[in-house]
Order: C-alpha cells, then sequence, then structure tokens
C-alpha cells in the first residue's frame, strides 16, 4: 500500500538562511490581508535578531504595522455600509494586538 505524503511545513521561518530585513518588509504587505500571520511572523524574527540594522528594520517594520492597525480601527462606519474592517472576522477569537518595539 503506498504511503501518504507527508504535507510540508510552509513558513518564512522554517528557513535558517531567510533574510530578517526581508521577513520584516514582507511582513507589512502581509497585515493587509491577514494581520494574525504578520504579527506571528514578526514575533518569530524578534528572537532572531543579530545586528543593529535588522532591529531597524523589525523597529520600522513594526511602526507600519501598528500606525496600519490603528488607522483601520479608527476608520469612521457610515450609515447603512458594514465598514470596511470587521475585528471578529480579522482576529476570530483572539483580541488585537500590537507588536513592541525592540530597544
Amino acid at each position: 500500500m503506498p504511503r501518504k505524503k507527508s504535507t510540508p511545513v510552509i513558513s518564512p521561518l522554517a528557513f535558517g538562511a531567510a533574510d530578517i530585513k526581508e521577513l520584516a518588509r514582507d511582513a507589512t504587505y502581509v497585515v493587509k490581508w491577514n494581520a494574525p500571520l504578520a504579527i506571528r511572523w514578526m514575533e518569530g524574527i524578534s528572537g532572531r535578531i543579530v545586528s543593529e540594522s535588522e532591529k531597524k528594520a523589525y523597529n520600522d517594520s513594526a511602526i507600519t504595522i501598528n500606525n496600519y492597525l490603528d488607522n483601520l480601527e479608527k476608520m469612521p462606519r457610515r450609515p447603512g455600509y458594514p465598514g470596511y474592517y470587521d475585528k471578529k472576522e480579522v482576529w476570530g477569537p483572539l483580541s488585537p494586538i500590537r507588536l513592541p518595539e525592540l530597544f
């Protein structure tokens, strides 16, 4: 009987040679489609930072992501329209979180 192929884990953090600056920059784009995933990427990146330039890239991306999420929550809802941002749809049972800056 043939064996089932195992499904590979697809994660940008699974690669040892991944450039942290690029992952941080990509997370600023991912947050527009999947905020919890972008937060997980950034949390994984924060433990692998070694240089000042990587820390700067992380902090810049964290500020951009936090500002984007803050702006989404502040968008006015017009009467008769459901609104652009729905916390329950984006975050599910999780509470919305923000990224801390590294110092």
